[in-house]
């Protein structure tokens, strides 16, 4: 019997330690899903594309490009459970697809890192007019609420949603918005004064239609009286943006745990009444209040799913670098200099002030031209607001002069779509006067000082022999050992000037000094290349890079260092410097722009670079 026991405890246990190891590479596994909203629609008109990522650490889909379609992210949505310590999230992206041209389309199988693909989405375009197409279900799921008639203006103000005790109400400062146009918006969870509840999670919406900003996890409590009863009540602040046109109602559910009293089991009278009597001052409500027991309940928690009316963003009249911003947006650039040097960079700041979806908002900023190199620009945003609906996008990029003269950076234009006016509108910035001077070619990184080339010799000690006991009266001189020490003295003597002579010749030989400089100046560079491969650094990486190269060259071809530019090497290699003239410029795209390099791509480089080493 004990045996048995002791099995079935060691076998509990091992079941135990499998489970608590392999979980780990259960959670780490994303599902993904993707489903467009509609299989047919007409020129002009706009899809929505929803891929939900399901798993520990969801990360981003991967949205391949396709031929005719413009695929635009407008939103995402997200969710997190934890179920006995095990964490699970969902995030779903939303895209909005709309085609230049009619036909047969097919969006390819979408991939996250760290999980599936999806299936690939065949659709069809046809040349109808706007408003006469059909809905088609959505693939794989239930079709999207049916087009609801929007409120009129008299009805504008939210209203109690189920006649629930406690209700959830959505504050909103118009009724009518655009595809992408983000508009702030305040979820209000009203409850009863004196009734005990707690939330079990934060207010989610129900449709597809509309996607909504990240909720604060401390929302606001307040204190407030609606029709003439005391509530509490808590307000969450966000932005809530459109994803769909079309009539769709605004439905949200929130999930509460209520206290509810249950009536007291006496199994009697009261006992209040056997002594006061029936004019006892306790009843039998108060007598079951008192031993009653409270049980929690969940409940959830609706919101009225008022109809909003969402307009489609015009096709007509669209410009060519508008990027989704909708909102009303002012712009402005600067320059970090007002006299350059022809090959240095400039940095120019541009700035993009207002109120909108500042995650749409993108611009290449300058392009390049025969009289300014560019680069991509970094961006940064700084929002006025806890909610990111207002505030100011900064990009700034690096361009550089390659013209001398009086000059000017031309005027940056950026383009959004203004939903008051219904119309797009393009600002752009004024010219900015600049001095260009002509500059000399830039050297390369001076040669590090080496250690020593020449090492000191040895001198040798001076004879000094020890005269020992004389056994005979034959002289020392010609005593045997006597020779034999003062010949192999000797023999050491030349040899040793043999050795220091050698050495200085080596040592004064400037082939070999030049040889071992090179040799030292690329070990230390192939060193700070491997630092920088471990810190993430691209541009000390690239800078390592570009003296191990150019040292190495240098020496075979007995130059300077500072000589050995893209011209020199396409010159001397007949036209087969092209992988070291990409490392120089790839060196030069990373320090202008700041561009985050993966590690991976440095160890590729580092692989390059050994086999140009290799092959000079």
């Amino acid at each position: 019997m004990n045996t048995a026991k002791a099995f079935q405890r060691h076998l509990l246990a091992g079941v135990c330690a499998t489970s608590v190891l392999m979980a780990p590479a259960w959670a780490v596994t994303n599902q993904i899903t993707a489903q467009l909203d509609r299989l047919g629609l007409a020129l002009g008109e706009s899809a929505q594309l929803s891929v939900t990522i399901k798993g520990s650490q969801p990360a981003e889909p991967n949205i391949p490009p396709v031929d005719g379609l413009e695929i635009t992210p407008v939103g995402q949505q997200s969710s997190t459970q934890i179920i006995n310590g095990a964490v699970s999230a969902e995030v779903r992206y939303m895209y909005q697809v709309t085609p230049n041209r009619s036909g047969s389309f097919t969006i390819p199988a979408i991939g996250v890192p760290g999980g599936d693909t999806t299936q690939p989405i065949a659709f069809r375009v046809d040349k109808t007019p706007n408003g006469q197409n059909s809905r088609s279900p959505r693939p794989g799921g239930s079709p999207l609420p049916a087009p609801r008639v929007t409120r009129s203006e008299e009805d504008a103000a939210p209203t109690d949603a189920k006649d629930q005790p406690a209700f959830l109400r959505v504050v909103l400062p118009k009724q009518e918005l655009t595809v992408g146009e983000l508009v702030p918006v305040e979820l209000k969870a009203c409850f009863p004064a004196g009734m005990a509840a707690s939330l079990n999670g934060l207010p989610m919406l129900t449709g597809g239609a509309f996607a909504l900003n990240k909720l604060d996890d401390n929302p606001e409590q307040t204190r407030e009286v609606i029709d003439g009863r005391p509530y509490n009540v808590i307000t969450w602040s966000s932005a809530l943006s459109a994803v769909e046109a079309g009539d769709y109602p605004l439905n949200l559910e929130l999930p509460v745990m209520v206290r509810v009293q249950e009536k007291g089991k006496r199994g009697g009278r009261n006992p209040f009444k056997d002594f006061f009597g029936d004019e006892s001052p306790f009843d039998d409500s108060v007598v079951d209040d008192f031993f009653g027991q409270a049980t929690e309940k969940p409940i959830t928690l609706h919101s009225d799913g008022a109809a909003l009316k969402i307009r489609p963003l015009p096709v007509e009249g669209r410009p060519p670098d508008f990027s989704g911003a909708v909102g009303k947006f002012d712009v402005s650039a600067e320059a970090s200099v007002t006299r350059a040097v022809t090959g240095d960079p400039i940095n120019l700041k541009m700035k993009i002030t207002g109120q909108g979806n500042f995650d749409r908002v993108a611009t290449n900023c300058l392009a390049s031209s025969a009289a300014w190199k560019s680069y991509k620009p970094n961006a940064r945003f700084a929002p006025a607001d806890r909610d990111g609906f207002a505030g100011t996008k900064t990009f700034e990029q690096s361009i550089v002069p390659t013209r001398a003269g009086p000059s000017e950076i031309p005027a940056v234009s950026f383009s959004y779509f203004d939903p008051d006016t219904r119309s797009y509108v393009t600002k752009s910035t004024s010219p900015i006067p600049i001095e260009i001077v002509p500059g000399s070619a830039t050297a390369s990184s001076p040669v590090p000082t080496t250690a020593e080339t020449a090492r000191s010799i040895d001198r040798l000690a001076p004879d000094h022999p020890e005269i020992g006991r004389l056994s005979s009266l034959q002289p020392v001189v010609l005593a045997p050992w006597f020779l034999i020490s003062n010949a192999l003295m000797a023999a050491a003597t030349a040899i040793g000037l043999l050795i220091r002579c050698w050495r200085q010749r080596r040592a004064n030989d400037p082939e070999r000094v030049r040889a071992a400089a090179a040799n030292a100046a690329v070990r230390a560079a192939v060193f700070k290349m491997d630092e920088a491969i471990k810190n993430r650094d691209g541009v000390g990486f690239f800078h390592a890079a570009r003296q191990v190269v150019t040292e190495r060259l240098a020496e075979r071809w007995s130059v300077p260092a500072s000589r050995v530019t893209a011209a020199e090497i396409q010159a001397r290699l007949n036209g087969n410097g092209e992988k070291i003239c990409d490392l120089f410029k790839r060196g030069d795209e990373v320090a202008y722009s700041h561009e985050q390099v993966t590690a991976s791509e440095l160890v590729q480089w580092r692989a390059n670079i050994a086999q140009q080493l290799a092959h000079l």
